[in-house]
């Protein structure tokens, strides 16, 4: 598995969170528990920056970002 994945980090019309991912596990990947945990978590962190971006501001700039799967 990775040791990353990147999220940029953006809204949609409606100005609400949208996350864009790259470097996700493929179709038909064989995770053990630790990496579907570390993936989780990944995601989990993922969400709550979305979430915490300035969504209503007039001039929106979207982020990119890594986040660390550590196992």
């Amino acid at each position: 598995m990775q040791t990353k994945i990147i999220a940029t980090l953006t809204q949609t019309r409606d100005r609400t969170p949208l996350a864009s991912i790259r470097n996700l596990p493929g179709d038909d990947a064989d995770l053990t528990p630790g990496q579907l945990r570390a993936l989780a978590r990944a995601l989990n962190e993922i969400a709550d920056d979305s979430e915490a971006m300035p969504m209503n501001v007039k001039h929106f700039t979207p982020r990119q970002r890594e986040y660390a799967l550590a196992v």
